[in-house]
């Protein structure tokens, strides 16, 4: 069973950015065809951060003393981990997808990412920069659709079936403009492997997510991670 956990993790994490990386070109592409649009209103100059900045944020921000490390999830392509999510068999199948969308998210919506852990791999962050506000918005919005469209996920890896259900939650982050909070329960072998809690804000058009990666029993640590994340990323503007 150890052998597949940083696989399970990764598939837990790859879904639930992979939901919001995927659907928000299906949103833009759902408002281009809509009803003409009023003139857009001028927008106030926002600055796009970079992967260098984004590195410096994640590795020097400390939450209660533990620091962080980036991580390059592109660049860990050939990695177990991401074979096994190349190779597992989903149900429902369209979630696969969502999932693997998670690999291009930040190019996708001509964004720049990067995620990072925890010293003592107990939780993650992932940091995103966006073109604007109204880009940020809808990578936001569609964070929750996890829930909605992959609530219940069996899925078949390395010889052992996973499960994975997922249900929104309300998360309030002070200092961010909005945010939103996905809970997912991952079991394999009959057993419960990981219940981890994913906050995900937006700073105005960048967005900030914190989960937990192994149970931490304390209930305030994906919150203040979150809120410590939104902190950095606002002095870095």
């Amino acid at each position: 069973m150890k052998r597949v956990l940083p696989a399970i993790a990764l598939i837990a994490g790859l879904a639930l950015t992979g939901c919001s990386g995927a659907d928000s070109q299906d949103s833009q592409a759902e408002e281009a065809g809509g009803a003409a649009q009023p003139a857009a209103e001028e927008t106030p100059e926002v600055q796009q951060l970079d992967e260098n900045q984004l590195k410096k944020i994640i590795e020097s921000t400390d939450v209660d003393g533990q620091s962080f490390k980036s991580v390059d999830i592109g660049a860990a392509s050939g990695s177990e981990a991401i074979k096994a999510l190349e190779s597992a068999e989903y149900e429902p199948a369209e979630c696969k997808d969502l999932a693997m969308s998670a690999l291009n998210a930040a190019e996708a919506s001509n964004g720049t990412s990067l995620a990072g852990t925890s010293a003592d791999n107990t939780m993650s962050v992932a940091l995103m920069s966006l073109a604007d506000e109204d880009a940020a918005g809808s990578q936001l919005k569609n964070s929750t659709k996890v829930a909605e469209k992959c609530s219940d996920v069996t899925i078949k890896s390395q010889g052992i079936e996973m499960t994975m259900s997922y249900e929104s939650f309300d998360a309030t982050v002070e200092g961010a403009d909005e945010s939103v909070g996905v809970r997912a329960k991952i079991g394999a072998g009959g057993q419960t492997v990981l219940d981890t809690d994913t906050v995900t804000s937006r700073v105005g058009n960048n967005i900030v997510t914190a989960a937990n990666i192994a149970d931490t029993g304390d209930e305030e640590a994906v919150p203040k991670t979150a809120k410590t994340f939104v902190d950095a990323v606002k002095n870095a503007n």
